[in-house]
């Protein structure tokens, strides 16, 4: 016989020992059997362990069912407190968190000239400066007027 049947019936024959094979694995297993001394012996041994195990008494699935359903029960209730308790020790601790939490001063800094309002002045006079807008003072006007016309080319509709 080939290894690759012997392997095959070999995972079957305890489900053929307890009679939970279909009539194609149930015929496979049979013919195997009766021409294959290895599997033969395998399927004898698993037979008599079969025979060997202990009878389980009677009323024995019940009790295990009633006492794995009370557990369950009880699991299910003990886990809904202890979510509940859980869940009011986080409230507490971010309660307390958030109260006991100080203000943090972070350093600012803001230039001085920032602080300089001139009369009249709704904004800021280098307010421009703080916003991020670019600041002309220190532009002489030869370049102010070369920027002023590079800045009217582009916008008429020429390139730059």
């Amino acid at each position: 016989m080939s290894s690759e049947n012997c392997a095959i019936v070999r995972e079957l024959i305890p489900e053929f020992v307890i009679n939970r094979l279909g009539e194609d694995e149930l015929g496979l297993v049979e013919s195997h059997i009766s021409d294959c001394f290895a599997c033969r012996e395998e399927f004898e041994l698993v037979e008599r362990i079969f025979a060997s195990r202990p009878e389980v008494p009677g009323n024995l699935e019940e009790s295990v069912t009633r006492v794995v359903i009370d557990d369950l029960k009880f699991s299910f209730y003990r886990w809904q407190w202890q979510a509940l308790s859980a869940a009011a020790i986080a409230a507490l601790a971010l309660g307390i968190g958030i109260s006991l939490d100080s203000p943090r001063n972070a350093a600012h800094n803001v230039p001085d000239f920032a602080y300089e309002v001139e009369e009249g002045d709704i904004w800021l006079t280098d307010d421009a400066l703080v916003a991020g807008a670019p600041s002309f003072d220190n532009l002489s006007d030869e370049t102010l007027a070369d920027l002023i016309e590079e800045l009217s080319v582009v916008t008429s509709g020429g390139t730059a």
